[in-house]
């Protein structure tokens, strides 16, 4: 009788003590632990799931596009990076909701990322973002002022007293005219026409507007359709930047000079030009703005970027600084530094 409760209460003990070192060797462990594979080898370290958000744009726009491109990209290269894309009213809600969100990226103009950083122009009443870093650049936007071969339109000033299709009220287009012309002193003294796309396209080519004002990539699609139908000229938008003091004013605005051929037929002019960035919250860890960096810019991911809109072509060692307006992501700041590419003091990451 003793024996058997002896045996009973060993059994109990083994049972208990394999138990605790099983519960003991659950709590060791985590998503990077290793793993045993059915020829009893270990796997390497499991890394951790990260999971960010994309910020895009409308439909047909070059802003969706760039982040559904880039999540594929990252989370096709980086299965430990899950890069999910969300629709947006494009670039101002993106400099917003990137602020507001820990775990967000989004494409936005320049001009909305500088004037939302420095919370002055539509943000002044709002506050400053100032929890947006850039991360690099995607593409150039040109200022493109389209105007009929036989019309008296020559040069910036001479829109005074006509009509101009200028992009959809407070388009990044829209804004662009209105600046130059309050600086010019001509705001108020043409009668503005809030078309953009084909609609200014058309307004253009039946007359209804003296000149067309699209701040888009080169060549563009609307304005190849009016090209096609009527001969059209291009007018000089960098003379009357420099002469008015655009770019003392408004940084982000370059001065450029359309590419060669983009117009079939049509001679390019010099203009001002318009970064498209990449932007991403501060408290995306250094590591992960770095690797996602480096998918987006090693071979297959440009590639790939470029099938899925041409505009990545931009996407250049030299072109890099022209999206330093605000400073850079610690990530961000350690990419652009081992290319070799120069970080303005401005633009040198700050956290």
């Amino acid at each position: 009788m003793q024996r058997r409760k002896f045996y009973f209460w060993l059994s109990i003990f083994c049972v208990l003590s394999l138990l605790i070192y099983g519960c003991d060797n659950q709590k060791g462990g985590d998503k990077q632990s290793t793993v045993q594979t059915e020829s009893g080898q270990e796997s390497k370290p499991q890394k951790k799931q990260i999971w960010l958000s994309i910020l895009g744009g409308a439909v047909g726009g070059t802003f969706s596009p760039f982040a559904g491109g880039i999540g594929t990209v990252v989370s096709k290269a980086e299965p430990s990076i899950r890069i999910s894309v969300e629709a947006s009213a494009g670039s101002i809600e993106n400099v917003r909701r990137v602020h507001r969100g820990g775990d967000y990226m989004g494409v936005a103009f320049a001009s909305d990322v500088y004037l939302g950083y420095h919370g002055e122009e539509v943000f002044a009443k709002e506050g400053k973002k100032e929890n947006i870093r850039v991360l690099t650049l995607l593409y150039i936007a040109y200022n493109q002022f389209v105007t009929l071969a036989d019309s008296n339109v020559h040069q910036f000033e001479d829109i005074v007293g006509k009509k101009v299709a200028m992009g959809a009220a407070g388009s990044g287009s829209a804004q662009t005219l209105e600046r130059l012309a309050k600086l010019a002193g001509i705001h108020g003294k043409f009668s503005p026409v809030y078309k953009g796309g084909t609609a200014g396209a058309d307004a253009l080519r039946d007359g209804q507007v003296s000149g067309f004002q699209w701040l888009v990539n080169a060549p563009n699609s609307a304005i190849i359709y009016v090209s096609e139908i009527k001969s059209v000229r291009l007018i000089d938008f960098d003379a009357p930047a420099k002469k008015y003091g655009f770019y003392e004013k408004y940084p982000f605005y370059l001065p450029g000079r359309l590419p060669e051929n983009a117009y079939k037929d049509v001679q390019p002019v010099n203009t001002f030009l318009m970064p498209t960035v990449l932007i991403a919250h501060k408290d995306i860890s250094e590591e992960t703005v770095y690797t996602i960096l480096q998918r987006m810019y090693d071979e297959a991911g440009h590639q790939t970027l470029v099938t899925t809109t041409p505009a990545a072509k931009d996407m250049t060692l030299g072109n890099a600084p022209k999206a330093f307006v605000i400073p850079l992501h610690r990530g961000a700041e350690r990419f652009w530094k081992e290319r070799g590419v120069e970080i303005p003091q401005g633009a040198q990451a700050i956290d």
